[in-house]
C-alpha cells in the first residue's frame, strides 16, 4: 500500500516546498502536482532534505490523471458539511489513519486544494472520504503544508506501530472500485429517483462503500449482489 499526495493547481511557491520537506519527515515519496500556477524551481530551497521528493513528482494537467491507479480518494477541506450536505460529511485524520492502517495493497490518494479556495465541491465529489481537521471556528483554515503535516503524521504514526499481520487483507484494485462505481451509478439511474435524490444517494453509496477498506473478495461478493439488484430492476423495468 502507498501514500500518494496530490496537490491541486498549488499557488504558493513556499507551501508546494514545505509539502514535500513533511512528506520527507514522515516517509511519504509520491508527490503529484495538478497544473501548479507556480516555478517549481522556486520551491526548490524551501524542500530542504525533501528536494527528492519534489524532483520526482509527477506534473499532471488533471485530476483525473493525478488520481489514475488509486484504489481510496481522499479529499481535504476546512469547511466539513452541514446538515444533508452528504458531499462534505468528513472524518479526522485520526479516524482516516484508522481506516488506512487495515490496507496491505492498493494507492491511497489524499488531496490538497489551493491556498485561496480549496477543492472545488466537484473535485470532493470524486473522492471517497473527505477529512476535515478540527481547529477553531473563529480560523479553522490552516495553510495547506501545515494540514498535510497533521495528516501524513497521523498516518505514520498508526503505520508505523501497526502490528504484523498474519492474515493478509488482499484489497480491492482500480478496476474493482470502478465495477462497483458502475454498478452502483446504474442501480440509482434505474431507480428512477429525482435528480438531487439520485446525485444523494450515489454520494452516500460510494462514500459507505469505500470508507470500511474493501477486501477483494467482500468487493466480489457486493459485485454479485449489485448485478444481480440491477439485472432484476431492468426485468421489472421492461415489464411495467
Amino acid at each position: 500500500m502507498s501514500i500518494r499526495v496530490v496537490l491541486v493547481e498549488p499557488e504558493g511557491e513556499i507551501n508546494v516546498g514545505l509539502t514535500a520537506r513533511v512528506m520527507k519527515n514522515f516517509g511519504f515519496k509520491e508527490l503529484t502536482i495538478v497544473n501548479p500556477r507556480v516555478n517549481l524551481e522556486r520551491s526548490l530551497p524551501y524542500a530542504s532534505h525533501g528536494v527528492d521528493v519534489l524532483r520526482e513528482a509527477k506534473i499532471e494537467e488533471s485530476i483525473g490523471e493525478a488520481l489514475k491507479g488509486s484504489t481510496l480518494i481522499v479529499a481535504t477541506s476546512s469547511h466539513p458539511g452541514k446538515g444533508r450536505d452528504v458531499i462534505r460529511v468528513s472524518i479526522t485524520p485520526e479516524e482516516l489513519a484508522e481506516i488506512v492502517s487495515k490496507l496491505d495493497t492498493g494507492v491511497v490518494c489524499i488531496m490538497f486544494g489551493r491556498e485561496s479556495v480549496g477543492l472545488k465541491r466537484s473535485e470532493i465529489a470524486l473522492s471517497d472520504i473527505l477529512v476535515t481537521i478540527p481547529a477553531s471556528i473563529e480560523y479553522p483554515s490552516l495553510n495547506i503544508s501545515h494540514a498535510a503535516a497533521i495528516i501524513l503524521y497521523e498516518l505514520y504514526k498508526k503505520l508505523k506501530t501497526r502490528p504484523s499481520q498474519i492474515f493478509k487483507r488482499n484489497m480491492i484494485s482500480e478496476l474493482e472500485r470502478k465495477l462497483l462505481e458502475k454498478y452502483v451509478d446504474e442501480i440509482v439511474e434505474l431507480s428512477s429517483l429525482p435528480t438531487h435524490k439520485a446525485m444523494r444517494s450515489r454520494t452516500v453509496l460510494k462514500r459507505v462503500l469505500f470508507r470500511t477498506g474493501l477486501t477483494l473478495s467482500e468487493a466480489k461478493t457486493l459485485l454479485t449482489l449489485f448485478r444481480k439488484i440491477r439485472e432484476k430492476m431492468i426485468i421489472d423495468a421492461d415489464g411495467t
